[in-house]
């Protein structure tokens, strides 16, 4: 690595994500006689017969933020992790040593009597300080060990350790923060810098949720606008990263590194005033050339068929609008089993339908993508929303909810769902005239181990007409109101009312904030909503 002037920095996390150290070693952990808490459908044959013989501590088998970390108040788990780390800084030539630091919940050491303790020998008004308080120990270790420490945008509360180098991967607030405080930062953003996300909108590849494109890529800007200039210099650079647990072969990595790594590459080594995208877009086909040589599994997503939806000017149909950034691309497509037609202009779709296309060469498909559009009432009608959705989900703006397209893929199919974390939705169909509605279904998405819960309640208010210059009033119809059972493992949530009415108001409303003992407690929850179904 060396010889290729690349520095290898190993991250021992800490005192979060330790699941497998505490299972190998108990009395890591603040309560060793407390049994791991695992899903039953997530645990393996084995390891339910380890904890039928007896076994306390098990490693997870599924990803999470899990309360059993390290115990902060025991001298041996500081004894402990100073051994592993002396045994890296030997393994590692590397001036930097990553420890984590991110997603460790307090949960265990708010009723540890020796963390308690810890926390009272030294002054510490909560557990933050308390981590801080671990963080530091760890640093001024590594600093006599002529090591540098690097952590998670977490390390920042309860204070941050003497020159602890801070990557920020929660946006860009906490590196602002670390960078004001004169402490260098690696920024690292999960949008767009997260590259095991998908890379575009017709990915076929199963990937994390989130679409970060190569545009999106090029686009970012390391040093915040928002950021003073006396700190902007504090600021090391950026960071992509590649999270594995959709990623079984070197293959699937390359293909999600390339080639938004060349586009990094030219974000953090071609100064601001420089980069231009024309310029670099001209230079990707002889990049693709030069992957291809080298045997390197790239994604060809730039030239992949982008297909648009949007409602017609009337409300009442649908138009796919198909592009590629393939020079003299040849599209083609066809409806159901149909035969395939030469696209000229968007495609009109006025009933529920297949439309299958791809770029041709030599009369011949070069990657088929299907979209199945479902009709219903709501089908490409005007939508009012109160508050847009989240920056990170999207979708495709708030004709998402009426685009006829239902989610058959969950999370790795993130861009057909608008996102709000933390807040309701809010919105109003105007079906143009009125109609006779039977059922409302808003299609939602529940995966908690990734933050995302069903709305608690429903509230679909059924409205006759809405008066925009507010000079009468017509009050509601009906509003009928559904208390959604968390545990309900069904995502498409239905609303009985047989009225005649115009408007149909949808309030989705948000977990709020995630409990502790889950993936993410103390954070705002995600609502993902992707359909809403009028019949």
């Amino acid at each position: 690595a060396a010889e290729r002037h690349i520095e290898v920095i190993p991250e021992i996390e800490l005192p979060g994500h330790a699941s497998a150290a505490i299972a190998a070693y108990p009395w890591l952990s603040c309560f060793p006689d407390k049994l791991t808490p695992m899903p039953n459908n997530m645990m393996s044959r084995k390891s339910i017969e380890q904890q039928q013989a007896g076994r306390v501590k098990l490693v997870q088998e599924t990803w999470g933020v899990f309360d059993d970390i390290f115990c902060a108040g025991k001298p041996t788990t500081i004894i402990f992790l100073k051994d592993v780390l002396t045994e890296v800084v030997d393994l590692f030539p590397s001036k930097y040593i990553h420890i984590g630091g991110d997603e460790a919940p307090k949960t265990h050491w708010k009723i540890c009597p020796q963390c308690q303790q810890r926390m009272k020998d030294n002054n510490l008004k909560d557990e933050h300080e308390l981590q801080s308080w671990l963080i530091n120990q760890m640093g001024n270790f590594l600093t006599s060990k002529g090591k540098a420490l690097i952590g998670w945008d977490e390390i920042l509360e309860g204070g941050l350790a003497e020159n602890a180098i801070v990557m920020s991967w929660r946006g860009e607030a906490g590196g602002i923060e670390a960078a004001k405080q004169q402490h260098q930062v690696i920024m690292t953003p999960g949008k767009p810098l997260y590259f095991d996300h998908t890379q575009s909108a017709n990915e076929d590849s199963v990937t994390f949720g989130g679409l970060n494109t190569i545009e999106a890529v090029y686009d970012y800007n390391p040093i915040p606008a928002s950021l003073p200039n006396t700190a902007a210099g504090y600021i090391l650079g950026a960071q992509a990263n590649v999270w594995t647990e959709y990623i079984s072969n070197p293959a699937k990595i390359e293909y999600q590194l390339f080639p938004r790594i060349a586009a990094l590459s030219e974000v953090l080594w071609t100064q601001p005033g420089v980069k231009d995208w024309n310029s670099f877009e001209k230079k990707l086909p002889a990049l693709f050339v030069n992957l291809k040589k080298e045997n390197v599994n790239f994604s060809k997503a730039y030239f992949d068929v982008k297909a648009t939806i949007s409602a017609s000017p009337n409300n009442e149909q649908l138009l796919l609008d198909l592009s590629s950034k393939l020079p003299n691309a040849f599209i083609k497509y066809k409806v159901d089993d149909g035969s395939f037609f030469n696209y000229k202009q968007p495609i009109i779709i006025s009933k529920s339908a297949e439309i299958t296309y791809s770029i041709f060469e030599n009369n011949l498909p070069l990657k088929l993508k299907t979209k199945s559009f479902k009709f219903n009432k709501a089908t490409g009608k005007r939508v009012n929303l109160q508050q847009e959705a989240s920056a990170s989900y999207p979708g495709n703006g708030s004709v998402t909810l009426v685009d006829g397209i239902q989610n058959t893929k969950g999370l790795p199919a993130a861009s057909e769902f608008l996102g709000f974390k933390g807040t309701d939705l809010d919105v109003t169909i105007d079906l143009g005239k009125e109609m006779e509605i039977s059922e409302v279904t808003v299609h939602t998405l529940k995966q908690e181990t990734s933050w995302i819960y069903l709305p608690t309640e429903l509230a679909v208010t059924f409205l006759p007409f809405i008066d925009t210059n507010a000079v009468k009033k017509y009050p509601p119809i009906e509003t009928v109101t559904v208390v959604v059972d968390k545990n309900q493992a069904e995502t498409a949530i239905k609303v009985a009312g047989n009225h005649t009415c115009r408007y149909v108001r949808v309030v989705a409303k948000n977990f709020g904030t995630i409990q502790a003992g889950n993936a993410g407690a103390g954070n705002p929850a995600w609502l993902f909503i992707d359909e809403i179904e009028i019949k």
